[in-house]
């Protein structure tokens, strides 16, 4: 049975609860970050759209956008809520709030994010081997599920 996600504009009742999905994941997943602590979480998405996956009343993950650049700064699903397609409904409702194709960074040994972006419409367009840790840009392809570029479309002369 598939669970039902409801994505919701985060508030401040929900910083604790996405501070921890942040730091364990970093912790488990992300060897080339040193130190990671709880506070990270708002210094990292502080001025960024963030949106919230709840499942069955927990929140299930988050995703922040960078509204100037429509840049994706993080995606983060809860362990327990993995391959839910959590991570592809955060971005599904996020390409409703972007005004330009979205954009992501992904670090190059992280095979499981770049398999999971490949099957969500995203391709490399960059690599960056001189960056710590080597990172690729990606940039969506799904243009048809942006509402403002198929209004800009639709409105043409």
């Amino acid at each position: 049975m598939t669970k039902r996600i409801e994505i919701k504009p985060a508030t401040s009742a929900d910083q604790a609860a996405l501070a921890e999905i942040y730091l364990v994941d970093r912790q488990q997943d992300f060897p080339w970050v040193a130190n990671p602590q709880l506070e990270d979480f708002q210094d990292d998405s502080r001025g960024e759209l963030v949106l919230v996956a709840w499942i069955d009343g927990q929140r299930a993950g988050f995703c922040s956008l960078y509204r100037l650049a429509n840049f994706i700064h993080l995606l983060f699903v809860a362990p327990d809520f993995r391959h839910l397609k959590v991570g592809e409904s955060l971005l599904t409702e996020m390409r409703q709030y972007a005004t330009a194709p979205l954009t992501l960074k992904c670090v190059m040994s992280n095979e499981n994010a770049l398999k999971f972006y490949a099957q969500v419409g995203f391709q490399i367009v960059k690599a960056d081997s001189d960056a710590l840790p080597p990172n690729y840009t990606l940039r969506d392809t799904r243009t048809e599920q942006y509402i403002a570029l198929v209004d800009l479309t639709e409105n043409k002369y």
